[in-house]
């Protein structure tokens, strides 16, 4: 781990530890969107960043970048089981740029968006000062969905089964392309859990790091150890072909940008096979125990039965 990627989880260690709090603010930094008592009601707020060279390629295609700058928050409200309901976009723009393409990346940004029912209502465009990367940052606001109270990260129980949707690892292509552009967020997926589920429904969260540093987030989140089967994780075929049989359980562990759910249930529950209205496959990967030392590590993997070290695994958006 280099020095600027452990000063990233200390600055948000600080941040989670000293931003003051306010009555109407019910869930603050920490979570995959802050949730807000408004009038009565609860909006939720999430906030993304893109950077050319970290998170997408100089060649990747402005519908490229703009639909996933979209859909990584899209993400971030499945992963509460809400409902999106707007967007704004600010966009800073290498002084190369053609208007044309602006204006490329600005209607892939709008039609994601409205496809969502989250319309682009406002934000901002400027140049960089010199011919620095395009950067884009997306904010997105959400409600909650009738009768079914945001599900956040800090839910789990021990005993808890944990799962995800879907199929994990391979998400980065070589040449920069691959599933981070093309994904689906599991907004409908995450809407049919919690109303399957109801209060069975612990924590939930995305995956965009890695299982890997997800994971020990969740299960951090509650106090509490993960405990992941490495043979029970569901690969992408291509995570497969870029680790080999043999190895894709690191992958899936460590690649990162899936932006599928992590989920814990209720130790007992039974659970479908499938989910939502396009039978996504759900998988239980492991469970959740009490930690066993006060400052054990937040996430154990078993591979062939055996404890082994996770803890370098998962993307650091040190670049794509």
């Amino acid at each position: 781990m280099s020095e600027n990627q452990f000063a990233e989880d200390a600055l948000l260690a600080h941040i989670h530890a000293s931003v003051p709090g306010a009555a109407h603010v019910l869930v603050g930094p920490g979570d995959d969107m802050a949730v807000i008592k408004v009038h009565g009601g609860h909006l939720l707020a999430a906030k993304d960043v893109l950077v050319e060279g970290r998170h997408f390629l100089a060649s990747a295609s402005m519908a490229q970048i703009g639909r996933k700058a979209v859909t990584r928050n899209i993400s971030d409200v499945a992963a509460m089981a809400a409902r999106p309901v707007a967007i704004l976009a600010a966009c800073v723009l290498p002084r190369s740029i053609t208007q044309a393409r602006a204006q490329e990346l600005v209607d892939a940004i709008s039609h994601t968006a409205a496809r969502f029912g989250a319309p682009l209502i406002g934000g901002d465009t400027c140049l960089h000062v010199g011919n620095g990367p395009l950067t884009l940052c997306v904010t997105v606001l959400a409600e909650p969905l009738e009768g079914v109270k945001p599900i956040l990260r800090g839910g789990a129980r021990a005993g808890d089964q944990l799962f995800v949707t879907g199929a994990l690892g391979g998400s980065l292509a070589k040449d920069g392309g691959g599933h981070h552009f093309t994904f689906e967020p599991r907004l409908a997926e995450s809407h049919a859990l919690a109303r399957l589920l109801g209060a069975n429904l612990h924590a939930m969260m995305d995956l965009s790091d890695g299982l890997a540093r997800d994971g020990s987030r969740l299960a951090e989140a509650s106090a509490l150890q993960a405990v992941i089967i490495a043979e029970q994780l569901p690969c992408t075929p291509a995570c497969v072909q870029a680790h080999t049989q043999a190895k894709a359980w690191q992958g899936a562990l460590g690649d990162g940008e899936d932006y599928e759910l992590l989920f814990a249930v209720a130790a007992g529950v039974q659970m479908p096979s499938t989910i939502g209205p396009n039978n996504t496959p759900i998988t239980c990967i492991g469970s959740l125990q009490a930690l066993p030392f006060p400052n054990d590590t937040a996430l154990l993997c078993l591979h062939n039965h055996q404890s082994v070290d996770v803890s370098k695994l998962g993307h650091w958006h040190d670049s794509i």
